[in-house]
Formats: structure tokens, sequence, C-alpha cells
């Protein structure tokens, strides 16, 4: 019985670590689109971008902690290395991609674990995806808003409005 218990947790455990290995490489690409943000002055950029990247940090936590609790072992490598770029249209759209990709990667985790009866896992992932679209609207708005505004408009309202801020 702990064998056939431990095989079907098994599947949720590396379910897990692939997740864990995406927001690992997630987290770290939104942490290096905020240095490049914050370097270009562009601080409520900057400072969105680092909030997500904690946000990310935070699913790996809880993440690592549901593999431990299911006596797995954590996989703590990211699933990519950080893109270099300083575009700000590139750096939104790949942002979105991640975002797209890692809700559609929970989605069918959390079906999988649903089959597996791992009801934990299964919420969990649901959970997550909640989060994922969050940020993925983010990102998606941000981006509308660049292209409708033009990119020099848009990087020269944020400079304005981190004057503002600054003034009051």
């Amino acid at each position: 019985m702990e064998n056939k218990q431990q095989n079907k947790y098994q599947r949720s455990i590396d379910l897990l670590n692939e997740a864990l290995g995406k927001e690992i490489a997630t987290s770290l690409q939104y942490m290096y689109f905020h240095e490049h943000f914050e370097d270009s002055g562009y601080k409520f950029i900057a400072d969105r971008m680092r909030q997500i990247s904690i946000a990310e940090m935070r699913h790996c936590e809880e993440l690592s902690e549901r593999i431990l609790f299911l006596e797995g072992d954590i996989d703590m490598n990211p699933s990519f290395r950080t893109r270099q770029m300083q575009d700000v249209k590139e750096m939104f759209a790949f942002a979105m991609q991640l975002e797209q990709s890692t809700i559609d990667e929970y989605n069918r985790s959390s079906r999988l674990t649903s089959e597996y009866e791992d009801s934990v896992t299964h919420r969990m992932f649901q959970n997550l995806t909640v989060e994922e679209e969050e940020h993925l609207d983010y990102f998606r708005t941000e981006l509308e808003n660049l292209e409708h505004y033009g990119e020099k408009e848009y990087l020269a309202l944020q400079s304005v409005a981190q004057s503002k801020a600054e003034a009051k």
C-alpha cells in the first residue's frame, strides 16, 4: 500500500518540481527587468516588477513546502536561463509569454493532480493560476498602454509620474 501511495504522489511531486523550476526562473527574469527599469529611472514599473518577482518567490516557497510535505525532494534549478534584453516592449511581451505558458501549465497540472486524487495540490495549482492571471493582466495592460501611447510617450509618462511622486 505504501508503495502505491508513494507512486501516486510522485507524479504530483514531478509536476510541482516542474512548476518550481519555472517559478525560480521567472522570478530571476523579473528581477532582471526590475533592475533595468530602476536603472533607467522608471521607478513605478521597476517597483511593480519587483513585487511580481517577490510573488513568484512566494510561489517557490509554497511549491517547495508542498513537495517536502509529500516527502519528495525539491529541485531548485531554474528551468531556463535569464534572457538578456533592454527593450521595454520586448520585456512586457516576454513577461506575457511567461505568464500565459505558466497559466497553461498550471491548468494542466491542476487537472492531472485531480486525476491523481491529490486535492490539495490540485487546489494549489488553481490558486496559483489566479495569481498568474493577475500578472498576465498587468503585463497585457502595460503593453497595450505602450502600444497606444508609443514607447517614447509611455516612458515619458512613467518619468513624469515618478517626478510627481517624488515632489509630494
